[in-house]
């Protein structure tokens, strides 16, 4: 009797530690946020802070990413803000570290003419063992006016799903902007949100009189006036890579019309002359005949 209470019991453990490591594997992802974006001239970097919810769950880090190699790096990390007491004295810590620095403001990315086209790039699994989707690869090709700027990759989970960008101007900077990425990562326990900023340089003539109330948090971003929403499928044919070599200047349009405008006024200047000439020519030859006739 004791043997079958034994083996019952030994049982429910084990049930019971199976479900307990069924919902330790169920709180191991997700959603990341990235908030808070701020130029530090010194070192010419933009900081902000990133919540990560998935793990362990850690405080908020600050990080920072340079605008020279576009290499983002740890400032305040989770090991030094789980050596604090509160998470009001970890923000604290990071507002010490950036308070001098100048606030990025967010520009409209439709009025500045910037658009972004994402294709899929491959799929990723979890390991070589385990056949199955852990994320999907794009590359997110900006432009601004017809112009290709600059490409980076971006993870997301199903073929479908939006992406949503938002555009941040520089103190200072009239050739770079900020662009924060925020779309479901992965595909981990159905997808989480994930968040990443990526540098953009070759744009000019930037618009940065945009206002919006909406700020930025430690929350996924929500779309606005002056953000985008794109989708793989939503195909840009109408834009075209403008691929200027070094050291050479694209062909001026305008002075190739000009040139057309004046060869086409010369054709008909000089086609009115032989036209005059030959209707002078007629009328002088009559003119001698008559005074002939008259002798």
């Amino acid at each position: 009797m004791k043997k079958k209470y034994i083996l019952v019991i030994a049982l429910a453990l084990l049930i019971f530690s199976g479900v307990s490591v069924d919902r330790v594997q169920a709180t191991v992802g997700g959603p990341t946020y990235i908030y808070d974006f701020k130029y530090n001239p010194i070192d010419e970097s933009v900081y902000y802070t990133t919540v990560s919810e998935s793990g362990r769950g850690c405080p908020p880090e600050l990080m920072k990413i340079s605008l020279v190699s576009g290499q983002s790096q740890v400032v305040f990390s989770c090991s030094d803000g789980e050596k604090l007491s509160s998470a009001s004295l970890v923000s604290s810590e990071i507002n010490k570290i950036t308070k001098d620095f100048k606030q990025l403001t967010q520009l409209n990315l439709k009025e500045n003419n910037i658009v972004i086209d994402i294709n899929f790039l491959n799929s990723e699994n979890y390991s070589a063992e385990i056949n199955e989707l852990l994320k999907r690869n794009f590359s997110a090709s900006v432009y601004q006016n017809n112009k290709k700027v600059t490409d980076f990759t971006i993870s997301g989970c199903k073929m479908e799903q939006p992406f949503i960008f938002a555009g941040y101007a520089i103190p200072g900077f009239d050739k770079k902007i900020i662009i924060l990425s925020s779309a479901i990562s992965n595909c981990n326990e159905g997808g989480y949100i994930g968040e990443t900023l990526s540098v953009v340089g070759g744009v000019d003539n930037l618009k940065k009189d945009y206002w919006s109330n909406m700020y930025k948090g430690p929350s996924a971003l929500v779309p606005n006036e002056g953000s985008l929403v794109v989708y793989e499928a939503d195909k840009l044919a109408d834009i075209k890579p403008v691929i200027t070599p070094q050291g050479t200047e694209k062909p001026d349009s305008s002075n190739n019309s000009q040139n057309l405008n004046f060869y086409l006024i010369g054709l008909l200047v000089v086609l009115v002359s032989i036209l005059i000439g030959i209707i002078l020519g007629r009328l002088f030859t009559k003119k001698v005949s008559f005074e002939n006739k008259k002798d």
